[in-house]
């Protein structure tokens, strides 16, 4: 029984979006007790599981059904403690989000069109650089061809699921899941502080773990596997820039000094500064060059620009250049999402109302709404 409270008692509250104090105090019992009936180290007695059910208003019976959890795998890595703390809510609400999701797919009777379609891929090798070569043949990119929405592409040419939420910590960068049919879901962490290039490193990042490392994910391990991250970082590195166009683009730059030709293909692939000397420190070292990329970039750009890099964060130091892709990404209705392509034509087709478009998609419903005006008023035709 104290599993099943514990579960009900986590999904409600983050369905509300209530935190544990407040349930607390609405319940009129000490933070210490409560946090111990949800983590389900202590059996609360009936006094107390109505005291709690009151908060919500619904029925004590409703805290001892069994519920289930929409993950069946997930890898969760945290640079803090405080995001370990808060894992079970986090994952509550991924179940959420896909079960929203999932339903949403099976009322409008599009399963097959939403299914995972890298299976055959996965654990093909364990060498990240010939699966990064893989991934970019089975997502059909040309070899010459740069990642221009990452999103877009995993979402209709992989299946998998794009989560783009707004975690208040740039020590959580996103993590990846498998639900309970077998579908996949990448969640990224769209805070203002973290970069876009560092949202698109962290998908590709992502989509390595499921590709190579999900045959043997441990669901309750917290701490990172260095291997694996090392192997998911070389595989983003590589997916994003494939050698020879990160080859050709480093010798076009040729005119700039060491740092600006850093930047300029770091804006060519849209990555960080860190995965471009990545590569750079990859060639040098397969050449058997006497170079030291990153103690001499770091040493230019503090020199040029005043200012030391960042390597930890590489926080955007100009929030106005990308603020409109930051706020697009922060959502659900960053560009062509399937989750709003999805809600649009559950609304279109009378398949759902407006309220439950806004609870699907976490929004307003004033904002649904005026979405829904714009897909009415303006004609949308296929470019030829």
């Amino acid at each position: 029984m104290n599993e099943n409270v514990a579960q009900n008692l986590i999904k409600l509250r983050v369905t509300n979006k209530y935190t544990q104090e407040y349930v607390a105090e609405k319940s009129g019992i000490s933070l210490l007790a409560y946090r111990n009936i949800e983590s389900g180290k202590s059996k609360p007695n009936l006094s107390t599981l109505e005291k709690i059910a009151k908060v919500y208003d619904i029925d004590v019976a409703n805290l001892l059904n069994e519920t289930q959890l929409q993950i069946s795998k997930i890898r969760f890595r945290a640079l803090e403690k405080k995001n370990i703390r808060k894992r079970e809510d986090i994952i509550y609400e991924i179940s959420l989000w896909i079960e929203k999701y999932n339903k949403l797919v099976k009322k409008l009777e599009l399963n097959s069109d939403f299914e995972y379609k890298l299976a055959d891929i996965e654990n093909a090798t364990n060498d990240p650089i010939v699966m990064a070569h893989k991934a970019r043949e089975a997502l059909e990119l040309k070899n010459d061809e740069t990642v221009m929405d990452i999103c877009n592409l995993i979402e209709f040419k992989a299946g998998i699921k794009i989560m783009a939420k707004q975690f208040n910590s740039d020590s959580f960068f996103g993590l990846s899941a498998e639900d309970i049919d077998g579908g996949k879901v990448i969640v990224v962490n769209t805070w203002d502080r973290i970069s876009v290039e560092r949202r698109i490193f962290s998908v590709a990042h992502e989509l390595g773990h499921i590709l190579m490392h999900f045959g043997n994910v441990q669901n309750d391990l917290i701490t990172e596997d260095s291997k694996e991250e090392k192997e998911a970082n070389t595989f983003a590195a590589h997916f994003l820039m494939p050698n020879s166009d990160f080859i050709s683009a480093w010798n076009k730059s040729a005119n700039c000094d060491f740092v600006d030709r850093v930047i300029r293909v770091k804006q060519i692939f849209r990555v960080s500064y860190q995965v471009v000397l990545y590569r750079l420190s990859e060639y040098i070292k397969e050449n058997n060059i006497d170079f030291n990329v990153w103690k001499t970039f770091g040493i230019l750009y503090r020199k040029k620009y005043g200012v030391k890099v960042d390597w930890k964060k590489e926080v955007a130091s100009n929030l106005d250049e990308n603020s409109r892709e930051l706020r697009a990404l922060s959502n659900q209705f960053y560009s062509g999402g399937r989750l709003a392509e999805l809600v649009k034509k559950a609304v279109d087709d009378n398949k759902i109302s407006q309220i439950e478009a806004a609870n699907i998609l976490n929004l307003d419903e004033k904002v649904i709404s005026n979405f829904q005006k714009s897909w009415q008023s303006i004609p949308l035709y296929e470019l030829k």
